[in-house]
């Protein structure tokens, strides 16, 4: 069923089964998630989700950003939750919604291609698992990354990982680890490291950057564990930033954030901090949970936002 923008807010909803919500619901698909894969089996999934028992309202994505503003119209209408059916730039983009509007809580049906913010939030992948997580209704607050007035539910990637996510984007026929494999061959060898320079917490770092992970969680890619340590609501940022360094060197870094050893390799940078600033002289390529984006020069602001979303999600996560 096709949700109509009326103006109107929603009821609490009734399942089939009888389970009532305590507050309205209602669902944002994107139809390009998983490479447009979402959007062609859709009409397969939206009767299974009702089946499991989450007899909910949805609306479907015209285009990129269109979530975010689906969201603040949602919670301007009084729906109390928001779930995004989707991958990670969906989520992200259902976030940045409910941040502008100033309330909502998010729940995540993870349909997308890496879907590491469902393993941030310890939701499970398997699509029954993640409506019974829904239904349940347990909710928690977690931190958001924000960057220049933008905020993020799981991890920031700029240099040669955004680098990466833009040509990945381009890529629908392989999915997962191995389009992020693919891509990051020819960027390996293409991508340049700018000069840059990193302020925390009264000390400085100052040379050419390979790439700059700020994350909220432990993974992004489909597994790439460049933070291993990090965790949704300690009120920090996870930072990892590799200098710049020759093909080869890239090469083995690569390997060790699949591994989740990163950090212990010669050349990396890794801090927890509750903001620092970034300084540089050209664009640098940044993905947002997998939405391409670009920092701007002179600099460039990143802090945490402690508690600043509620999600359905089991507090054990």
């Amino acid at each position: 069923m096709a949700l109509k923008k009326d103006g109107a807010g929603w009821p609490p909803v009734t399942s089939h089964r009888g389970i009532r919500y305590t507050f309205a619901v209602r669902i944002i698909v994107n139809p390009a998630a998983a490479g447009g894969r979402l959007g062609r089996e859709w009409k397969r999934l939206g009767p299974k989700v009702r089946g499991f028992g989450l007899d909910a309202p949805y609306v479907m994505t015209e285009a990129p950003g269109h979530a975010t503003e689906l969201a603040v119209d949602a919670v301007g209408e009084g729906v109390g939750t928001i779930i995004a059916a989707g991958g990670d730039g969906t989520v992200c983009e259902v976030v940045e919604g409910l941040h502008r509007a100033g309330g909502g809580r998010l729940a995540i049906l993870p349909l997308g291609t890496g879907n590491d913010a469902a393993r941030t939030l310890g939701i499970p992948l398997r699509l029954p698992d993640a409506v019974r997580t829904i239904l349940a209704g347990r909710t928690r607050r977690i931190d958001l990354l924000s960057v220049d007035g933008r905020v993020v539910l799981n991890a920031i990637g700029a240099g040669l990982t955004g680098e990466i996510n833009r040509r990945a984007a381009a890529i629908k026929m392989i999915r997962g680890i191995a389009v992020y494999m693919a891509t990051a061959v020819a960027s390996l060898f293409s991508y340049r490291a700018p000069e840059v320079r990193l302020d925390a917490d009264g000390r400085s770092w100052q040379g050419t950057m390979t790439m700059l992970a700020v994350h909220n969680g432990p993974t992004t890619g489909g597994g790439f564990r460049l933070t291993p340590a990090a965790r949704p609501a300690d009120g920090l940022l996870d930072v990892c930033l590799v200098e710049g360094m020759g093909v080869l060197r890239r090469v083995t870094r690569l390997v060790a954030g699949l591994r989740g050893r990163l950090g212990r390799m010669p050349g990396t940078l890794e801090l927890q901090t509750a903001s620092f600033d970034l300084s540089f002289n050209e664009p640098i390529p940044v993905h947002l949970d997998g939405n391409q984006w670009e920092l701007k020069p002179p600099r460039a602001s990143f802090a945490v936002l402690p508690g600043a979303l509620e999600v359905v999600a089991d507090s054990r996560g």
